[in-house]
């Protein structure tokens, strides 16, 4: 098996967070996070690059901040 085996993570490079609902932040958010956590426990022979990995999680922090940005001057709420 080669690396390009693994399935390629959903929606990304793809994501535009400032044109994305709320619930659509949210649920990909956990799309990306399910793909990371299967890339990190896959064998390594089938695991896709360290790069990408780090890739996908860059783009979670951005969905991340995006959320804290669009809750932050509500009283009461937390991006979780």
């Amino acid at each position: 098996m080669s690396n390009n085996e693994f399935t390629p993570p959903p929606h990304y490079p793809l994501i535009n967070t400032q044109m994305m609902t709320a619930r659509e932040l949210r649920e990909t958010l956990e799309d990306l996070w399910e793909w990371v956590h299967e890339a990190e426990m896959a064998p390594e022979h089938v695991a896709p690059p360290d790069q990408l990995i780090q890739d996908v999680r860059h783009q979670m922090s951005t969905i991340i901040k995006e959320r804290v940005d669009r809750h932050s001057d509500e009283p009461g709420r937390s991006a979780e």
